[in-house]
């Protein structure tokens, strides 16, 4: 590392150290919030608010993050922002509540009821060991396979319904979504690593300037927004919806894990011990603080944030983990956020330009729960254990409505399929620790 942990690296050097953490996680920041926003069809000042509040809040909880409170954060140069694990979930049980017909009401339940998510998370991060034993890599990869799979088919679904649609014939929809797709695996295949990290970015940009060249944007629509941004406390009535929250907190158990991951990795990649108390108490704290921002988050009406992984990627390559660049970062944030035009520009993307990156993000992610489960236990039997959580929760989503004598909140969870398989898996693997049918337990942390 040229700058450690505690390190205070010239101004010069962190500003740019932090500019390339921005760029690997902008990307992401704009476009899970924008996914969500456009599957829910909100108006654009709803958008606004929500693109706008997810990056003031991002830099409000990287700060907690990075800075610790108490028991609240990790100490690590951690990133937070939101998830695209929770892009379907949120989605779909923002239809489950009828959002169409009330939006206000449907987003105040989601957030709602994502804030008591929150809060069994803040309970659950002081028994990480127990539950590692049972949301094992089989779990997390049956849920990663199940998100990756259900995300593509949604995508593939907007695109066809999208060429059948437009007044043209179609073809810009092609024409956009290959550009942008095709785009970012390039860049994602270029020599120049901050070429790589910021691929996502220069996708969104190039499939902006196509639809600029097409005519098929309307930057007049910018005079629409206000000039200065303040999130707002309840901008939605909160309430809460238990069948929501049943269908959100496996997202947020496997997320959970996924931060685990990512904070093991800052803390090897920071020169500290990834054993022992002192490991065990930044992981607790990064979790802890996962939960608390996502807490916040709720409170101002913006979604869950999470770790994002892709910034241990530039603390290998710049070999600076300083903390105090990742104040930097946050300041950044939030002066992003605080002007809505930096989100408004993004929110006039065509939706063919984000189908093209989605698809193909969407397509890694699947691939990511592949690896998952293929880095786990190495038992004959995982894959068994995970094919069969995903087909039948696959199979259940679909014919569930054939059961009507179940309750309709029963109907609504299961009708999730990454809902549902993520249950099965759960189930299984707890049978498999009950009756010992498990070698490798400790393993799998």
């Amino acid at each position: 590392m040229l700058f450690g942990l505690e390190d205070r690296p010239p101004i010069g050097t962190g500003l740019m150290v932090g500019l390339q953490h921005l760029l690997a996680v902008f990307g992401g920041l704009l476009v899970a919030p924008l996914i969500i926003a456009g599957g829910m069809n909100l108006s654009l000042q709803d958008t606004s608010y929500l693109v706008s509040a997810a990056l003031v809040i991002s830099g409000a909880a990287t700060f907690i993050q990075i800075q610790r409170f108490g028991p609240v954060g990790s100490g690590l140069l951690s990133i937070q922002g939101t998830s695209f694990a929770f892009i379907g979930p949120l989605i779909a049980a923002f239809y489950a509540l009828n959002g169409g017909d009330d939006n206000a009401t449907a987003l105040g339940t989601l957030f709602g009821s994502a804030a008591v998510c929150s809060v069994l998370m803040m309970g659950l991060s002081f028994a990480l060991p127990a539950l590692q034993r049972v949301i094992t890599p089989n779990v997390t990869g049956t849920t990663v396979i199940l998100l990756g799979a259900t995300l593509v088919w949604t995508t593939l679904t907007n695109i066809q319904r999208a060429y059948v649609d437009a007044a043209n014939g179609g073809w810009t929809v092609l024409l956009l979504a290959s550009l942008v797709f095709l785009t970012i695996v390039g860049a994602t295949r270029f020599g120049n690593p901050w070429v790589r990290l910021s691929s996502i970015s220069i996708g969104l940009v190039v499939g902006l300037m196509a639809a600029q060249f097409l005519g098929l944007t309307d930057f007049s629509r910018l005079s629409e927004l206000d000039p200065l941004f303040v999130p707002e406390v309840a901008r939605f009535p909160l309430s809460v919806d238990w069948v929501i929250v049943a269908s959100l907190l496996p997202i947020f158990l496997i997320s959970m894990m996924e931060s685990v991951g990512d904070l093991t990795a800052t803390s090897n990649l920071s020169g500290l011990a990834t054993t022992g108390e002192k490991y065990w108490q930044r992981i607790r704290g990064g979790i802890l603080g996962d939960a608390a921002n996502s807490l916040m988050a709720s409170i101002f009406c913006t979604f869950p944030n999470t770790t994002f992984s892709q910034n241990n990627g530039v603390i290998q390559l710049t070999g600076v983990c300083s903390r105090y660049v990742g104040f930097i970062v946050a300041g950044l944030l939030v002066l992003l956020g605080i002007f809505p035009i930096v989100g408004g520009v993004f929110q006039l993307i065509p939706d063919a330009v984000l189908y093209g990156a989605t698809l193909l993000l969407f397509g890694m992610v699947g691939y990511a729960g592949v690896r998952i489960v293929g880095a786990g236990s190495g038992q004959r039997d995982d894959w068994l254990l995970v094919g069969c959580s995903v087909a039948i929760g696959w199979w259940l989503s679909i014919y569930i409505n054939v059961f009507d004598f179940l309750p309709p909140g029963v109907i609504t969870v299961i009708q999730f399929p990454v809902t549902t398989g993520t249950f099965i898996a759960i189930f299984v693997e707890v049978f498999r620790v009950l009756f010992g049918l498990r070698s490798s337990v400790e393993s799998q942390g």
